[in-house]
């Protein structure tokens, strides 16, 4: 069930949630690394593996989420690399926050981004801005997200 309609904008938290679906993904963490205390807050980094699915997206992503949490808040950072099934490379940096939610096992995030390719077919990607939600299970550390383009 997605977590939000892709036909018009809707306002969830601070970010705008635009235009049409671009792909969901399906994801797991692969590895954590707990750095602990810094200046700013808690560090903690998480890499992570993805499938990918969309009408003009399809593949197969790995990144790194970075996460600040203060204040009860995560601050993330997202450094990720999609590529399609037909090869093609498409980098992506993501930036959000949580959002509160009713369950303790489920974290919840939301934010922006942009994305950069040189693949003929998908340069358009280059110039849209991109939304994002997505559902964290703390238990499983399993994920799903929802990526929107203008």
């Amino acid at each position: 069930m997605p977590l939000l309609g892709a036909s018009r904008p809707r306002r969830t938290g601070q970010v705008r949630i635009m235009g049409k679906m671009l792909y969901t993904i399906q994801g797991r963490f692969v590895k954590i690394d707990q750095i602990g205390p810094v200046p700013q807050g808690e560090r903690t980094n998480f890499h992570y593996m993805a499938d990918c699915e969309g009408e003009q997206v399809k593949g197969t992503l790995r990144g790194i989420d970075y996460a600040l949490t203060k204040d009860g808040v995560v601050h993330i950072h997202i450094h990720e690399l999609l590529t399609t099934d037909q090869g093609e490379k498409i980098t992506i940096e993501r930036t959000g926050h949580s959002v509160p939610g009713p369950d303790p096992d489920t974290v919840l995030l939301e934010g922006v981004g942009k994305a950069g390719t040189g693949a003929a077919r998908l340069t358009w990607l280059n110039e849209v801005p991109i939304a994002w939600k997505a559902r964290i299970n703390r238990k499983t550390v399993h994920f799903t997200a929802e990526v929107y383009h203008s």
